[in-house]
């Protein structure tokens, strides 16, 4: 984008070039050390050195880069903005260059500004057609704080370098924890990586579990409008019926995770050599069976609670349309998960998390997330007993209300009274 500058002298102009200049700088140096964490036969000191010789011909850092370091140079990103003169001094006649009716010429050809800044004496005043981008002016402001600031260093005698000084003289801030992997030392991706990868399966289990579900709703549906129930039921029981629909869809599942996890090893085995030595050992956390067991066992009621609630709902529509009027509630209590997410890493021992992780339509997802904080063994015991209960109670009701859809043809209405009326029955049979 072009942008051009009106001002009594170059000082803003200049500025707002060594700002441009500084964070190429800044952002050159961050190439090279990453490349040096992910490249071992890559030698940070040296190339960094090499850049360092190269910044002494030319003041411009790209170009000192791409001389010096010539594997980083894809990795710079071409700059965004482009000073070109002001076609005119006058602002109303601007107006035809900034909203596009006119254009100036510049390295990249002719095209419309951008923006334009009028340097004042008491403000700035930066115009711009586009009035949601505010990534210039936001430079800008930056800009007029660091002339602010050296005005008035200036007006009391002192240099700005003084500012250099205090980066030296600050002491460094070393992260640690009691049960850090390393005794005494900071803290490293592998002391993280079992909160991460926690979240990672609570996210991937959302994510298998409300992708599959739906080709049991979608396949209920379709069974049901085509009155192909009865020809199902003379082969088979209706509780061998719905064993066999959630046993078949969950060896689905059982196949994309093994998809899955065979691509994440041929990944991991491919970039082996790259992989830095604490991020391979924060990995290694993913086989740990104190997580993996908690998963597994989430997921699998996850699925059976989820997917009999699914069926239980497919066995009472004629169409998709009828079904998302009856699923919007399920699918707003299965998006509350992923908000608590983001929790689960700033605040792992909030209070919400750990009286969420009870609700038991919420426990296959959060129950994973509080495994990283060491929860005692009776906790995580009666919380899977709780969750497993009441996966228990929703397939009891789930087969009563997919008996009167399949084998009544009941609509939710329908179904409603049959349920509660079996329920009275069964009461009174009791009593």
């Amino acid at each position: 984008r072009y942008f051009s500058v009106i001002e009594p002298d170059d000082a803003f102009s200049s500025a707002c070039s060594d700002y441009v200049l500084e964070q190429t700088d800044a952002d050159i140096r961050s190439l090279i050390e990453e490349r040096g964490l992910l490249d071992p036969q890559f030698d940070e000191d040296a190339k960094l050195a090499a850049y360092e010789r190269a910044l002494e011909t030319t003041p411009d850092p790209s170009a000192a880069a791409k001389a010096a370091i010539p594997e980083i140079a894809l990795g710079l990103d071409t700059e965004d903005f482009i000073k070109v003169p002001a076609p005119t001094q006058n602002i109303d006649e601007l107006r035809a260059y900034l909203t596009g009716e006119r254009t100036v010429s510049g390295p990249l050809g002719d095209r419309p500004l951008f923006a334009v800044f009028v340097v004042e004496a008491d403000y700035v005043a930066y115009w711009s057609d586009d009035v949601m981008n505010d990534t210039l002016a936001n430079r800008a402001e930056f800009v007029l704080q660091r002339l602010a600031r050296d005005k008035v260093f200036a007006e009391q005698g002192i240099s700005p370098d003084i500012l250099q000084q205090i980066p030296e003289q600050t002491l460094p801030l070393n992260k640690r924890s009691p049960s850090s992997l390393e005794v005494d030392g900071d803290v490293r991706f592998a002391d993280q990586a079992p909160f991460i990868i926690s979240m990672g399966f609570s996210f991937l289990l959302w994510l298998l579990i409300f992708s599959v579900v739906n080709y049991l709703l979608t396949g209920t549906i379709e069974e049901r409008s085509n009155k192909i129930f009865d020809s199902l039921l003379t082969s088979v029981t209706l509780p061998q019926l719905l064993a066999g629909k959630l046993f078949g869809v969950l060896m689905l599942s059982f196949t994309l995770i093994a998809i899955w996890t065979t691509s994440a090893c041929v990944m991991l085995l491919v970039a082996r050599d790259v992989i830095p030595p604490d991020v391979a050992e924060g990995l290694a956390e993913i086989a740990n069976p104190r997580l993996i067991i908690p998963t597994i066992i989430s997921f699998i009621l996850g699925y059976l609670m989820f997917g009999s609630i699914f069926l239980a709902l497919g066995s009472l529509c004629d169409t998709i349309q009828e079904a998302q009027s009856l699923l919007s509630p399920v699918i707003i209590m299965m998006i509350i998960p992923l908000t608590l997410l983001p929790v689960s890493l700033s605040n792992p021992d909030s209070p919400l998390l750990s009286t969420l992780t009870w609700v038991p339509v919420l426990s296959p997802f959060l129950i994973i997330l509080s495994v990283p904080n060491d929860p005692p063994l009776w906790k995580l015991a009666a919380q899977i007993i709780w969750m497993a209960m009441f996966t228990g109670l929703i397939l009891w009701l789930a087969a009563q209300i997919y008996r009167a859809g399949a084998v009544h043809g009941a609509g939710l209405a329908e179904a409603r009274q049959w349920l509660f009326g079996w329920l009275g029955k069964s009461k009174a049979k009791t009593s």
